[in-house]
């Protein structure tokens, strides 16, 4: 492993609340072990003072563990055991922050409009939120974006959230209210990318393109001006949808096939 990228999991590591000596003590033991306190001093660089007062602190957090006497000897849990285990922890310890939290009488002065800096982010952001959805989810994306968070959907959906989806594209997914918006007329896809809307609980939503020959120019928010005009847009279509299988041909007599008469008259 490179000097960088012990330094960036060190640094991620201080990010999930190690110290540094936790971290190059964590680090040395995962690279040779197990060791005496003696010899992590040696190869870590922290001070032999502080390597046993490091080690039992990370033993009662359960991230050592340790055998023997003269010397001690010291081994770490494995990487996937540690990654288990700060999930579990970050997760208690948010959710009763949460609890706590939502006791104080807060009012949000500002809401401020935060920049997706690319597809991937983008994406990433949508499922983090759909994993946090409690009661309602509005969701306008591409065919490609629905194979990327079709597992955190469904999964939304098993937890009783209703998803509400417009897709364009041809997959047909098996869960939510589905509508199918045609790509006709999207000239501006290869130039803006393919778009992302979604609307979390009525509470936070992402909007904006993916990027193409242009930049991603997706945000997200819990601006509630924003954040109703996102379901708004995507609840209208629905509305179209609904009127278009009701009243059939007569919708394409009077408005031409996917409502070209209408797009003309506004520039669209």
């Amino acid at each position: 492993m490179t000097e960088k990228e012990t330094e960036a999991i060190l640094s991620n590591l201080k990010d999930l609340g190690f110290t540094e000596y936790e971290g190059k003590v964590y680090m040395t033991l995962i690279n040779d072990h197990p060791l005496s306190a003696y010899n992590i001093s040696k190869n870590s660089g922290v001070p032999h003072s502080r390597v046993y007062d490091i080690t039992r602190r990370l033993i009662k957090k359960c991230y050592f563990t340790s055998k023997g006497t003269n010397p001690e000897l010291f081994s770490p849990i494995s990487p996937e055991e540690l990654i288990s285990r700060l999930r579990r922890n970050n997760s208690k310890l948010t959710g009763e922050l949460q609890h706590q939290l939502e006791s104080l009488n807060f009012t949000a002065d500002f809401d401020p409009v935060w920049n997706l800096s690319g597809q991937t982010e983008a994406v990433e952001m949508a499922a983090l939120l759909i994993e946090e959805s409690e009661s309602i989810i509005f969701i306008g994306l591409w065919d490609e974006e629905l194979m990327i968070l079709e597992d955190c959907l469904r999964k939304a959906r098993n937890r009783g959230v209703k998803i509400n989806i417009l897709l364009y594209g041809e997959a047909k997914p098996d869960f939510g209210e589905v509508y199918t918006h045609s790509i006709e007329k999207l000239d501006d896809i290869h130039e803006v990318g393919r778009s992302l809307d979604l609307v979390i609980d009525g509470k936070v939503c992402i909007t904006g393109s993916l990027g193409g020959v242009m930049p991603c120019q997706a945000v997200w928010t819990r601006n509630k001006g924003l954040i109703k005009s996102i379901e708004g847009y995507i609840i209208h279509d629905f509305y179209i949808a609904e009127v278009s299988h009701s009243l059939g041909e007569k919708v394409e007599e009077f408005f031409g096939r996917n409502f070209e008469n209408l797009r003309k008259k506004y520039g669209h």
